[in-house]
């Protein structure tokens, strides 16, 4: 496994940190569930780092210097380092991987340094796309650069296998990028249904020490991406009418790669708006006592201009709490609309706010939709995501060991 950018093991909603790191984790762990090992190849996110760190009995994260602090446009530069330590860590140690498993722009721009001669074979999953998100920014967001869109389109015309999450993606890579369909898979990414479960909402608010009145959450990292700008204007039109004690909980941190303080300007935006005591700005929280905020909560709002996968959306379903969303493919093809939460096509605050008052006058359709969100989420377990990678990458790595033989035969 190659994530060079963020660590499976790092806190979530900081800095680069989010559902990468959780599907990393996981699905390492499901891998060392079923006999197959794993290394994690990360940089070192502070001196406090190990070298090596267990993650599940078959699974150890490598931990490696690498341009500690810097974000992750300027991490290019530390690509080629990143791969001959990698390199030189299996040499040292006398392993042969059998497949390089990829995640993100720059892990796969590693990973195709460091093939053939590390592994005979190389599968990638993007996780996000710069094309995708830059024909949905947000007003003062950051494009993405060429040279990500540039790798990215060498990465998915040169990778053995294609990990996508939803058909949408594969549509992006197929026309977008110039991949090839017959090596572009669709394996949704799961959540941890023994944790993400519904909770009776009085012991979770007692567990989050909140005993308010109505409640929204938002989860995520604070970037101009997530569009929590909307929530907070969703929230002020709100509570102007008959919602006076609704309050808006935000889990998360700045993004590093931001070239300013979000959290400071949504802080001045709720206040202009004259709902900054409204709004509770909790940071990052660990991702074990999410299914307690997600229990507690009215709605969670997810006003995302893109998303390639609506992990979070998914996580507060299974916990029975709809979900108010941006009709956006990688939410869509989580929420149901009218059926587990709603979808909302477009930027408008007044349409988050209509329907979240929808979900407030009426909380016996709201703990329908909730229920049918839990039903949903039943079909997405990391569980069944390993299996899936399990079958492809074996399918994959026979191809390559025939190919080996076929050319061997030949010689």
């Amino acid at each position: 496994m190659i994530s060079m950018h963020t660590s499976p093991t790092a806190s979530l909603g900081k800095n680069a940190n989010g559902g990468l790191n959780v599907y990393v984790r996981e699905v390492c762990s499901a891998f060392s569930d079923r006999g197959i090992a794993t290394d994690i190849f990360t940089r070192l996110q502070s001196s406090e780092d190990p070298v090596f760190e267990a993650l599940a009995p078959l699974s150890r994260v490598i931990y490696l210097p690498a341009g500690n602090g810097l974000d992750k446009y300027s991490l290019i530069n530390e690509v080629p380092s990143f791969a001959s330590q990698v390199a030189a860590f299996a040499a040292s140690a006398g392993i042969q991987y059998d497949l390089l498993f990829s995640h993100y722009w720059l892990s796969g721009e590693v990973a195709c340094l460091l093939r053939p001669q590390l592994a005979a074979r190389w599968v990638h999953i993007a996780h996000t796309l710069g094309l995708v998100k830059n024909r949905s920014l947000a007003s003062g967001a950051r494009p993405e650069p060429a040279l990500r869109i540039r790798i990215e389109a060498e990465i998915a015309q040169q990778a053995d296998l294609l990990v996508a999450s939803t058909s949408d993606e594969v549509d992006e890579l197929v026309t977008s990028y110039g991949a090839n369909p017959d090596r572009v898979f669709v394996v949704p990414p799961g959540v941890d249904l023994t944790s993400f479960r519904p909770l009776d909402r009085a012991e979770a608010r007692r567990k989050i020490g909140y005993s308010g009145g109505p409640l929204l959450l938002f989860v995520g990292r604070l970037e101009r991406l997530k569009g929590v700008e909307i929530a907070i204007r969703a929230l002020a039109l709100l509570s102007d009418r008959a919602h006076p004690d609704l309050r808006l909980m935000v889990l998360g941190e700045d993004s590093r790669d931001a070239d300013e303080s979000e959290k400071d300007r949504l802080k001045a935006i709720a206040s202009v708006l004259g709902v900054r005591d409204r709004v509770d700005f909790l940071g990052s929280v660990a991702h074990h006592e999410l299914p307690y905020f997600y229990s507690a909560a009215d709605a969670c709002v997810m006003p995302s201009y893109s998303e390639s996968f609506g992990l979070v959306g998914l996580e507060a379903q299974a916990c029975g709490c709809p979900v108010v969303s941006s009709d956006v493919p990688g939410l869509r093809s989580v929420v149901r609309d009218e059926v587990s939460g709603y979808l909302i096509h477009g930027n408008d605050p007044a349409a988050y706010a209509e329907r979240i008052g929808r979900l407030l006058a009426d909380p016996q359709m709201a703990q329908q939709m909730g229920r049918h969100g839990s039903l949903l989420a039943q079909r997405f377990s990391w569980n069944r995501t390993a299996d899936r990678l399990e079958t492809l990458f074996d399918r994959v790595i026979e191809d390559g060991q025939a190919r080996v033989q076929l050319n061997v035969g030949r010689d």
